[in-house]
C-alpha cells in the first residue's frame, strides 16, 4: 500500500472516529457501568474475609480508616473502572454539546442563505415571484404527495371554511380565516410574553398535527436582530385546476431555540 493510500485511508479512519466518538464513549460508559457493579460484587466476598480476619486480629470493631486499610485495595479495580466510566460519560457529554453547536451554527447559516436568496428573488423579480414559487410548491403538494390528492375541493361544504397550506410542514389543512389569525396572534403573544415560540405552538393554536421537526422556531436571536413580531404572510392563491387555497409563511424562517 502506497503512503498515500495509507493516509487516505488514516483520514477516513480519523473523520469516521470523530463523528462517532460520542456514541462509542456513551456505549463504553454504559458498559461500565456494568462492569464496575459486576466487580464490585465479585471483590465481595474477598472482602468480607480480609474485613472478618482484621477484626479476630483486633478482637474488637474496627475504625471507618481501619476498615479502608483493610479492604480497600480488594476495590480499586471497581473504583478505577468507575472513574473511568464517568470521564467516558462526560466526555460524551461534551463532545455531544460540541456538535450541536456546530449542527447550530450551520443551521443559522443555512437559513441566513435562505433569507438572502429570496430577498434577492424579490428584489429581481418583484414581489410576485415570492408568491407564484409558494403557489408552484403548494400545488406540486397538493398533487404529489404520496401519488394522492390530499384534499378534495368539491367534499368542502362549509362556506366559512377555506382550505389553507403551510409551507414550512408542506401540509394542507382546513380552517377559517378568523381560525388562522388567531393562532398567529397568540403565537406572538408567547413570543412577546416569554421571548420565544415554536413552531409546534403555532400548530396547537391552529389545531393540527405537531411534527418532528417543530421544536424550532423563534428565540433569543430573532430578538437580538432587532424583531419584536413574527411576521405572516397569507397569500390567497389560485391553482391551475381552479382550486383556491392561502399559503401561510413567515418572512422570516423559523431558527434553533
Amino acid at each position: 500500500m502506497s503512503t498515500t493510500n495509507m493516509l487516505q485511508k488514516g483520514g477516513c479512519q480519523s473523520k469516521y472516529l470523530k463523528r462517532y466518538l460520542p456514541n462509542i464513549l456513551t456505549c463504553i460508559g454504559s458498559a461500565g457501568v456494568v462492569l464496575t457493579a459486576v466487580m464490585a460484587v465479585k471483590a465481595t466476598p474477598k472482602a468480607m474475609k480480609l474485613l472478618k480476619t482484621a477484626e479476630d486480629k483486633k478482637r474488637e470493631d474496627l475504625t471507618n480508616l481501619e476498615t479502608v486499610r483493610a479492604v480497600g485495595a480488594v476495590y480499586i479495580p471497581a473504583a478505577l473502572a468507575a472513574v473511568a466510566t464517568v470521564l467516558c460519560i462526560f466526555g460524551a457529554n461534551a463532545l455531544n454539546k460540541r456538535q450541536q453547536a456546530s449542527l447550530a451554527s450551520a443551521y443559522a447559516l443555512l437559513s441566513q442563505s435562505y433569507q438572502e436568496y429570496r430577498n434577492a428573488a424579490k428584489n429581481v423579480y418583484g414581489e410576485d415571484a415570492d408568491s407564484k414559487i409558494q403557489a408552484e410548491a403548494a400545488k406540486k403538494m397538493y398533487i404529489c404527495e404520496n401519488g394522492n390528492y390530499t384534499y378534495d375541493p368539491y367534499l368542502d361544504c362549509s362556506s366559512e371554511e377555506a382550505l389553507f397550506y403551510d409551507a414550512y410542514s408542506r401540509r394542507y389543512f382546513t380552517s377559517t380565516m378568523a381560525a388562522v389569525i388567531n393562532a398567529q396572534y397568540h403565537i406572538n403573544r408567547n413570543f412577546v410574553l416569554r421571548g420565544g415560540a415554536t413552531v409546534n405552538e403555532f400548530y396547537e393554536f391552529l389545531g393540527i398535527d405537531k411534527i418532528d421537526a417543530g421544536d424550532i422556531g423563534w428565540g433569543d436571536e430573532f430578538l437580538e436582530s432587532g424583531f419584536m413580531w413574527i411576521d405572516f404572510r397569507n397569500d390567497r392563491v389560485k391553482m391551475d385546476d381552479g382550486m383556491e387555497c392561502y399559503i401561510i409563511s413567515t418572512i422570516y424562517v423559523p431558527e434553533i431555540t
